[in-house]
């Protein structure tokens, strides 16, 4: 790894960072079920070309026992209590095909230039206030051909729901939680990167709370 650094940094990581701390001993009782759908359709269509997997807030772990063995899994989150017990499944559960977990800021990655295939964003865009920058260091570290793959709460509402998610944004935030997030964001991203296309936005079954989001790079 190198030290490559980007001048941004997240205002809330220190709130968030208190808030995991409250949630790791009991976030995946609460989030384990809820989210199992979405996360199964991330991983089958991260691991859906065999490689070099970076999963950006890897949280608990929730989603490593669902990649393919045959993918190489690098995790980062700003959680060492989330952490430490992702930790503990590899090292319980034998997940040889994760390579390391690295407490680092999504926004200021100290990896090499195009270390990865792919890069894996479960339910952690929503948290991070800028997006461009995000997706700037995301595209640094992800090799020619890679593509990105993003799960979350994404709204592309402006109306009454998107007005409520918009609310009730500063709340789940101060809480550590998915804040609104329009896919927009994205949109206006791939915009100024025609390196850059989408490939799939989409609402997922059940209810179609949750959306994916396939970016793949030319």
């Amino acid at each position: 790894m190198n030290m490559h650094a980007v001048e941004q940094e997240n205002p809330n990581s220190e709130k968030q960072k208190k808030a995991y701390r409250f949630w790791a001993p009991i976030y995946d009782e609460v989030y384990g079920f809820f989210l199992k759908s979405a996360q199964h359709e991330l991983a089958n269509r991260v691991g859906a070309t065999a490689g070099s997997i970076l999963e950006i807030g890897i949280g608990t772990g929730l989603v490593l026992p669902l990649y393919p063995k045959e993918c190489q899994v690098t995790g980062i989150d700003i959680s060492d209590e989330m952490l430490s017990r992702a930790r503990k499944k590899v090292l319980d559960d034998g997940y040889n095909n994760v390579k390391g977990l690295y407490t680092m800021d999504a926004c200021n990655m100290t990896f090499d230039d195009e270390s990865f295939d792919t890069i894996s964003l479960p339910f952690v865009i929503t948290l991070i206030p800028d997006t461009e920058s995000l997706l700037d260091e995301c595209a640094r570290v992800l090799k020619p051909k890679g593509q990105i793959v993003i799960v979350s709460k994404i709204s592309n509402a402006d109306g009454a729901i998107g007005r409520l998610q918009r609310a009730f944004s500063p709340i789940a935030q101060s809480c550590g939680l998915s804040s609104s997030f329009n896919s927009a964001s994205v949109e206006a991203w791939l915009a100024q990167n025609p390196a850059f296309k989408l490939l799939e936005n989409r609402a997922l079954p059940p209810v179609g709370f949750f959306r994916l989001m396939h970016l793949c790079r030319s």
